[in-house]
This record gives C-alpha cells, sequence and structure tokens, in this order.
C-alpha cells in the first residue's frame, strides 16, 4: 500500500514538472517568435524608410557650370530629377567629339529611377537603372565664334554605389551608357563639322545629403 501511494505521489510530480516544463517552452517560443516579428518589423520599417536628397557634381562647378539632383527615395527604388550644365574643356571635345574647331557647353534635365532594393545602411547601397535626358548642345566655331544649338534625346543604363561619409553625407560614384533616340544633328563651319553622338558614355562622381521624413 505504501509502495502504491508512493507511485502515485511520484507520478504526480512528474506530471507537474511536465506542466512547469511545458508551460516554459511555450514561453521561450513566445519570446523567440515575438522577437523573430520585431527584428522583421525593424528590417522592413529600415527598407521602407523614406529620404529625400540632393546631390551635385563637382566637375560641373570646375568647369564652369552647375549640377543639382533632386531625389527621393523608397520601396526599394530612388527617383531623381536633373539639371547640369557644363563648360567641356578642350580635352574633352578632342577626346569625345575629335574635333579641335568647336567649343561644347551642355545644358542637360533628365530623370533617372533606380533600383536598390533592401537596404542594410540608409545611406549604402548599390543601385542600376535607367536614365533619360535631353540635352541642348552649344557648339562654337572657335575661329569664326558662329554657334549652333544641337538637341538629343537620350535613354540610357547607369549603375552606382552609395558610400555614407557622417550623418546622411554620402558620395556616389556611377557610370552610365546613353543610346540618343532623336535624329542626329550636325554643325558646319566651312570645311570643319560636327555632329551628336548616337552612342555616350559617362563616369562620375557625386556629393550628396540625405534627410529621413
Amino acid at each position: 500500500m505504501i509502495q502504491l501511494i508512493t507511485k502515485i505521489r511520484n507520478f504526480a510530480l512528474s506530471l507537474k514538472r511536465f506542466e512547469v516544463n511545458k508551460v516554459s517552452l511555450i514561453g521561450f517560443l513566445l519570446v523567440c517568435f515575438s522577437h523573430n516579428g520585431f527584428s522583421q518589423k525593424n528590417d522592413s520599417d529600415k527598407n521602407n524608410q523614406e529620404l529625400f536628397y540632393i546631390e551635385a557634381d563637382p566637375f560641373a562647378y570646375i568647369n564652369k557650370g552647375y549640377s543639382v539632383h533632386l531625389g527621393y527615395e523608397n520601396w526599394g527604388m530612388r527617383f531623381d530629377l536633373t539639371k547640369v550644365k557644363v563648360d567641356f574643356p578642350e580635352s574633352f571635345e578632342e577626346a569625345f567629339y575629335d574635333t579641335k574647331a568647336f567649343d561644347l557647353q551642355t545644358n542637360i534635365v533628365g530623370i533617372k529611377v533606380d533600383y536598390i532594393g533592401n537596404r542594410s545602411n540608409w545611406t549604402k547601397n548599390g543601385f542600376i537603372g535607367i536614365d533619360i535626358n535631353h540635352q541642348k548642345q552649344s557648339f562654337k566655331h572657335r575661329k569664326t565664334l558662329q554657334s549652333e544649338n544641337l538637341k538629343t534625346f537620350n535613354l540610357g543604363l547607369r549603375v552606382g554605389y552609395k558610400i555614407p561619409i557622417f550623418k546622411g553625407f554620402y558620395v556616389t560614384p556611377w557610370a552610365a551608357v546613353w543610346k540618343n533616340i532623336a535624329s542626329n544633328q550636325s554643325f558646319n563651319v566651312g570645311a570643319d563639322s560636327i555632329s551628336t553622338l548616337k552612342w555616350d558614355w559617362i563616369t562620375t562622381i557625386h556629393f550628396g545629403y540625405a534627410i529621413k521624413i
């Protein structure tokens, strides 16, 4: 009889320990799931963080012009409005247009749309996108000072990377290849002639500042 009572008491203690362990296990799983859900929510919030940014190309300012890029970033995408003016150096004109007879000043208005994917840092990511711009190319003949405005409409592919510097400031090296989908135009002065390019490319670097909204 005593043995039977002892067995019943041991069984009850085992059952009680099982219940305690079961409650502990459930509590542990709930903590894990809630932590995982919180982490996923934080990651989602980080990836969906909205930004406004402004960028500038120092090359344009060095060459008697300006560069302003206003942008918005969210949903893994970047949208950029571009306004640029550059008075190109003679070395550029000779390298890209194979001419020593003309000077070139260009005015660009454009839109850039980039895919950035999930962000691990709000000012750090690679991107790939399209670049659409309209250019007014002002050519001036060096000897006669005659000038002419030629126009292009470019559609291109670009890639780049944002590198953080300090508290929202960053640099963005990028490169693009453009196809002029408008008809080619030419400017002739005597024996000297110059034409818009069917294909063009650019490599540059932007300095930027982003603000969370």
